[in-house]
């Protein structure tokens, strides 16, 4: 009888550990929260701004360009805008960075245009991931003015836009009476003359996210051949209250082939708003992060297809 017992007492553990071991390498599909920074450490180009100006670099060249309405700032005070300065912060505004003491702000003034901060990663990369957090302005208002598209991120290899032999990405908000879509278009390259359709409009921004930081990672992987359809153009976020990414934004087939330039070299951050805002807005950007690896968490379940 004892013998009987030990004997179901071995199956029963063994049949546990088996269960315990066949949920932990689920393939389910629901959020589950992960250490999303776990990737950072393949990154070729890690930027914090806590140096509180813009010197940061690495062993590839990379370097920021010239400043265009944008400046390193701390919740106090604006600390380098090309230069450095001391200049305090105006009544009113919120300049709390997501992590640290810094981060880097976007100013748009009331009808204007333009606030960009252009980057070079002097070495052509053919896949590129990037991952920064981004502050929806504390007042943000996307007008009705026609176009209403403004410009969040853009990545090229070895010329802007049309002008390229390589090619061009660029993501860009869109007004949608309500709040903001998110869409974007490509330039194959080759100096075509003119850049593709506007793709993959999906919601993105409401008038409840005003003040709100969320995180954003961009894929692009060049096309094997200029001739072939098979590059990859993908975006994911998540708010910073979520613990999971979703994705928005994928493309499988893109014709984004490389010529003379081996892959992604020159890109922007924010830029051309075409809407512009009515009153003077800020936005700000925290913790970038540039690899040729993965950014995405990962475990299959930290990742939802919106």
């Amino acid at each position: 009888m004892q013998k009987k017992i030990k004997l179901l007492t071995i199956v029963i553990n063994v049949a546990f550990f088996l269960i315990v071991v066949g949920c932990s390498n689920s393939d389910d599909d629901s959020p589950t929260t992960v250490n999303n920074e776990s990737q950072d450490k393949d990154a070729f180009f890690i930027e914090d701004f806590e140096s509180g100006d813009f010197s940061g670099t690495n062993a590839e060249g990379f370097h920021w360009k010239q400043t265009n309405r944008t400046s390193i700032v701390t919740s106090e005070s604006v600390v380098n805008n090309g230069a450095p300065v001391d200049v305090p912060i105006p009544e009113g505004r919120n300049w709390n960075p997501k992590n640290g003491r810094h981060s880097l702000r976007f100013r748009y003034p009331a009808q204007d245009f333009m606030s960009e901060q252009r980057f070079g990663l002097s070495v052509a990369h053919p896949e590129l991931w990037v991952k920064y957090w981004l502050r929806v302005p504390t007042n943000y208002k996307h007008t009705t003015i026609t176009p209403s598209n403004s410009k969040l991120f853009a990545i090229w290899m070895d010329a802007y836009s049309d002008k390229g032999v390589g090619a061009t990405v660029i993501w860009e908000f869109w007004g949608n009476g309500s709040g903001s879509e998110l869409a974007f278009h490509y330039s194959k390259g080759g100096e075509i003359g003119h850049d593709g359709p506007h793709i993959q409009h999906v919601p993105f921004i409401s008038e409840e996210d005003k003040g709100r930081w969320m995180q954003l990672i961009f894929h692009v992987k060049a096309a094997s051949s200029f001739e072939a359809n098979d590059g990859v153009i993908q975006l994911w976020r998540r708010w910073e209250d979520e613990p999971a990414f979703t994705k928005y934004h994928e493309l499988l087939d893109a014709d984004i082939g490389f010529a003379d330039v081996k892959g992604w070299r020159d890109g922007y951050l924010m830029g051309w708003s075409n809407s512009g805002y009515i009153e003077n807005t800020e936005w700000l950007i925290d913790d970038i992060v540039f690899s040729d690896k993965s950014l995405v968490p990962k475990k299959k379940s930290s990742i939802e297809n919106k």
